[in-house]
């Protein structure tokens, strides 16, 4: 396979689905028309408690700076009540001063050395504008470097992000790539001699505080995106994470436009699966095809699945699709281990003759590669560097296959949908035309593929006719 790195402004031909005519959009960097998303950015200097840095918040600081020196006690209150105490303190040195108005307009300029932010944790970090080799843990961060027009400062990447070089990178850019491998148990000795400038971590666990103190000389940071909560934008550290990485990386109209177009997809799933009465939503279960689970290992006796909660982007996508979660239905007590984004169930609790217990329809997440650096061989090939469909219909056979499946419809989904940077809202658009085909017929699962195809930069690439993600689809 063939691929290119484009430019950031973009013209993409896109190849509809099965139609062999063109269909061509423009990834705009300057869009006018960009909404206001709403989110109030935890970057300091946003003093305005809006989604952005801009001249008002510097004006906003100096307003408030000439009441109190004119001793003007009303319009300093009435200042006040409008504005973040917190992130009025751009420079974040405990006083609101002239100082942070002029880091405000540094940060506008980009003549900044640093911002102050809160991370994907809500701590504060204080992070380097100078910035020319960054290294990506997993798809999510590396993905969102793409996207924000970076490929040629991403220095390293772990196991998983290095198997798809060939798609994400020209042979040019994979000359200068080092496999970080295993980043569950990094090699620090080996990261530090890259001499990054910023590290992005998958996941703000106990293993962050670890990277911090380990990898020296750089800014370790986790942006959020492990926590997409698309469906509440005000509270999604996904949303967070994408714009603060713009400021980062000196590219906020490519953050903000990319916020806008996912936003754009998830508003109009979320308002088609608002249409379905509760009573008419199909029921999901979203588990796993993995080793020592059911639906791969059932006939060896494995006897338990995993199902994803609402939260995690998998079950996110259930709710944008017009579905309800199984988990919806269970007891705590049906639970075998509980956890912050799945749980873990007898099979015989969801597949079984009891009516209030009805599974419709059984979608299976897969990962072949893997954060801690491993190959799951077990699991079929998949996502964007395969074409070959012949190991996942081997496992839809075996998954169907079980004793226990009856009528439940079951799906293969590729590890992409909920470790890339989608924030579960293109598995959504893939699922909503499984479940509820004639509701979602006016949004097209390939049509927003290839755009977020496009949007990683990447040319040469046709979903129709690329790839593999998901199995059965439109057969």
């Amino acid at each position: 396979m063939s691929t290119k790195i484009i430019s950031i402004l973009v013209v993409s031909i896109l190849v509809a689905a099965g139609v062999g005519t063109a269909a061509y959009i423009i990834l705009d960097d300057n869009n006018s028309n960009s909404k206001t998303i709403d989110v109030n950015l935890e970057i300091y200097g946003n003093a305005d408690k809006d989604n952005e840095i801009s001249s008002d918040d510097a004006d906003l600081i100096d307003k408030y700076l000439d009441a109190i020196d004119s001793n003007n006690e009303s319009l300093s209150s009435e200042i006040k009540s409008k504005m973040s105490m917190t992130f009025a303190d751009a420079n974040c040195d405990g006083t609101i001063d002239r100082a942070d108005s002029a880091q405000v307009r540094a940060i506008l300029d980009r003549n900044a050395q640093y911002i102050w932010m809160l991370d994907g944790i809500g701590e504060e970090r204080k992070v380097s504008l100078d910035i020319s080799k960054i290294g990506c843990e997993y798809f999510s961060n590396t993905e969102l470097c793409l996207i924000l027009g970076l490929s040629d400062k991403i220095t390293a990447v772990d196991n998983a992000p290095y198997q798809y070089a060939d798609f994400y990178f020209t042979a040019e850019q994979q000359s200068n790539i080092t496999n970080m491998y295993n980043c569950n148990n990094p090699d620090y000795d080996m990261i530090n001699g890259l001499n990054l400038d910023t590290y992005l971590v998958f996941s703000g666990t106990a293993s962050y505080d670890t990277k911090q103190e380990k990898i020296i000389d750089c800014d370790v940071l986790y942006l959020g995106l492990y926590n997409p909560d698309l469906t509440n934008t005000g509270k999604s550290s996904f949303v967070q994470g994408v714009l603060k990485a713009g400021y980062i990386f000196n590219a906020v109209d490519r953050a903000e436009n990319y916020i806008d177009w996912l936003l754009d997809y998830r508003d109009d799933m979320l308002t088609i699966a608002n249409s379905i009465s509760d009573e008419n939503k199909p029921t999901v279960c979203m588990s796993n095809y993995t080793s020592n689970q059911y639906f791969m290992d059932g006939s060896k006796g494995s006897s338990q699945t995993s199902i994803y909660r609402t939260n995690d982007p998998l079950g996110q996508a259930i709710t944008l699709a017009g579905g309800k979660n199984i988990l919806d239905s269970l007891s705590d007590s049906s639970f075998v281990t509980s956890g912050a984004y799945s749980v873990k169930v007898q099979i015989d609790s969801i597949l079984n003759d009891d009516p209030n217990i009805d599974v419709d329809y059984i979608f299976l997440h897969m990962v072949k590669y893997t954060y801690g650096g491993t190959i799951n061989k077990n699991v079929p090939d998949h996502g964007y560097t395969t074409d070959d469909y012949a190991e996942i219909k081997e496992a839809y056979n075996v998954a169907s296959g079980q004793s226990l499946v009856k009528d439940e419809s079951i799906t293969l989904i590729a590890g992409d949908f909920r470790n890339g940077c989608t924030g579960g809202v293109l598995l959504a658009a893939y699922m909503g035309n499984v479940i509820n085909p004639g509701e979602y017929s006016s949004i097209d699962p390939i049509k927003m593929h290839n755009e977020y195809v496009a949007w990683m930069g990447i040319t040469g690439y046709n979903v129709a006719d690329n790839g593999v993600f998901v199995y059965p689809y439109g057969e």
